[in-house]
């Protein structure tokens, strides 16, 4: 005789009233599967492994016993996935063994899988919604602790053959098989068909639960790395999601973080910028940690557009931390040592792995430096440029210029700084005169090539060996350096050295290679930033020079280096448009929806002429 179960009796009676109801909360609430549960929990567990122990007859049984749960039509259930699921439920409480994460999180997925199936059906789908979404938490928070256990993660791919792959065939995580599991009940929610579809309607249905679901979706996507996944995500929001502003706030602030930051990965800083700045405002103002992690996307989308943030946001109770993550940037970019920039924002220093930790070091080491630039540009510009004449204002007169030769000698000085504050070698003759690359190990040996060891004609270096191989020299930069024994400096002297015993540098042909190059670089940096506008005027290419012409109204600074954050902003606001926001649409003039707008075509392939009926 089979042992009595009036617990598990009790509780698919109520689970049965609950469905009948469509009361989905509450069907919620009695769904648990998180330690510690309570006694009454625990006797219906004893109830479970006596009356139906693991086995394929008990578990057949225990499916009868389900079918109950929903109403029968011609002989079957209307919801055939539901019972099922319930049958699964009933399994992982008895079998479930906490201190094994592995069996418990393919037991948990497992019962996931079959919540989503119970959630696509289009008449009873939206009362597990609540369901769908606790699980879908649960086994978030599980697959990322055990994302954090690397030797768990090694023992499942052992188990599923992953050591016996191909390395060119890119592992799937336990973070992202949740994150594919999660995006299915999304799909089921934002497909459904209850209510008005399209940017017209309201959430109604499995339609509220979009942006619950997608929002899990990108924590998850974003705790893996996998963004691209998340694309597919935004479009077909965009295209069959209600507007934005008709779900609750704890969403809308949590999907518009995940949207900037989707888009500030993608450098789309602007649209990311607006994302970031609607959900910083509509967060509840004591909600400290939340409004933290925003604006430590949002500061950095400000920054790189030519906005800093002010003393006072900074000293906002949100704000704690920031500032000294952002201050010093700041002050650098303003400053425009792009050497001093380069080493507070690398890979070794504290904030460079800060600012990495975050997905933010390679936007700003990429963005800012031209901002740098700008600003070193500038400063030269002020010290040592031609502003013009006042006297010749109303006449015709030369416009505001700058040499380039005196950005280059002060490019050196600042690479002279920094080899003497790093004891750092001269930078090679080749390549990069601004960018410090490791050797090749190819071409060793090639930094050497202007100091060659003295093997000419010894008449030649008897009467100028002194001068040719000195013990030391001062460099470019005006400090003394010293010189290997029988290294010459200025390379091989030409076998008619003895006429230029006076003038030993009078002929044109002997000449140093870097300066010419440190000059090309100075003039491409100056022509991007012509390019993007945050500069203006033209360069000259023989006797360089940047020169700022309309000076005479507005004066050469403001001419000549327009505010960045009111340039970037002005060409960016033609097309203020936010990928994957849905807004509701524009109304015209007379009320009516506007027809057409940006990115919209209006198919007029079966419209007939005026007049004709």
């Amino acid at each position: 005789m089979a042992p009595p179960t009036p617990i598990l009796d009790q509780f698919i009676g109520s689970v049965s009233e609950l469905v009948q109801e469509r009361d989905g909360s509450k069907l919620q609430d009695f769904l648990q599967i998180e330690p510690p549960l309570s006694d009454i929990y625990q006797r219906m567990i004893e109830e479970l492994r006596q009356r139906y122990p693991p086995g394929p007859q008990s578990d057949t049984e225990l499916q009868q016993r389900c079918e109950i749960l929903v109403p029968r039509t011609k002989g079957s259930s209307s919801w055939s996935a539901f019972p099922t699921f319930m049958r699964l439920y009933f399994s992982f409480l008895r079998d479930v063994n906490v201190e094994n994460l592995l069996d418990t999180y393919n037991l948990l997925r497992a019962l996931l899988n079959q919540c989503v199936l119970a959630l696509g059906d289009s008449q009873n789908g939206v009362i597990v919604l609540p369901t769908v979404l606790y699980l879908s938490k649960v086994l978030a928070k599980l697959a990322m602790g055990l994302d954090r256990q690397p030797e768990l993660i090694a023992h499942i791919l052992r188990m599923e053959g992953g050591s016996n792959r191909e390395e060119n065939i890119e592992k799937v995580t336990l973070v992202e098989q949740s994150a594919n599991v999660v995006r299915e009940a999304f799909i089921k929610c934002l497909t459904d068909r209850s209510g008005t579809p399209g940017p017209n309607g309201k959430p109604e249905g499995k339609r509220v639960g979009i942006y619950l679901m997608a929002n899990l979706c990108l924590k998850l996507l974003f705790k893996c790395g996998k963004l691209r996944n998340a694309e597919q995500m935004f479009a077909s929001i965009s295209a069959q999601s209600p507007p934005l502003i008709h779900f609750p706030a704890s969403q809308r602030v949590t999907y518009l973080y995940y949207l900037g930051r989707y888009l500030f990965s993608n450098n789309l800083f602007h649209p990311a910028q607006i994302a970031l700045r609607a959900a910083y405002d509509q967060c509840h103002r004591q909600a400290l940690n939340q409004r933290n992690l925003i604006l430590t996307y949002l500061i950095p989308c400000n920054i790189i557009m030519g906005r800093f943030p002010s003393k006072s946001l900074l000293q906002r109770p949100e704000a704690k931390g920031l500032a000294e993550q952002f201050a010093p940037l700041c002050h650098l970019i303003v400053r425009g040592d792009y050497l001093a920039f380069r080493e507070h924002l690398s890979f070794n220093s504290p904030t460079g792995q800060w600012f990495a930790r975050k997905g933010i070091l390679l936007a700003l080491r990429n963005r800012c430096e031209i901002l740098v630039w700008r600003s070193f540009c500038r400063k030269v510009f002020i010290h040592g440029g031609f502003h013009g004449d006042p006297a010749a204002q109303a006449q015709r007169g030369p416009p505001p210029f700058l040499y380039l030769q005196k950005l280059l000698v002060a490019t050196e000085w600042l690479q002279s700084r920094s080899k003497l504050s790093n004891g750092t070698t001269k930078p090679p003759s080749y390549g990069s005169q601004t960018i410090s690359e490791p050797m090749d190990p190819d071409y060793v040996g090639l930094e050497n090539q202007g100091s060659v060891t003295s093997n000419g004609d010894p008449e030649l270096m008897e009467k100028y060996g002194d001068f040719l191989a000195p013990a030391g020299c001062f460099d470019v930069g005006g400090y003394w350096k010293e010189n290997m024994p029988g290294q010459l400096i200025d390379g091989t002297p030409e076998p008619e050295y003895e006429e230029y015993e006076l003038d030993p540098y009078a002929d044109d042909e002997i000449a140093e290679v870097q300066p010419a190059l440190l000059m090309g670089e100075i003039e491409s940096i100056l022509a991007s930033l012509l390019t993007q506008g945050l500069m203006h005027g033209y360069l000259t290419h023989r006797n360089p020079r940047f020169a700022i012409p309309g000076a005479k109204l507005r004066g050469a600074l403001p001419t000549g280096f327009p505010n960045v954050w009111e340039t970037i902003s002005t060409r960016e606001k033609e097309d203020n448009s936010v990928p994957g926001w849905v807004k509701p649409p524009q109304m015209s003039t007379f009320g009516a929806p506007a027809l057409g707008g940006a990115g919209r075509v209006v198919n007029l392939s079966g419209a007939r002429p005026v007049g004709v009926q």
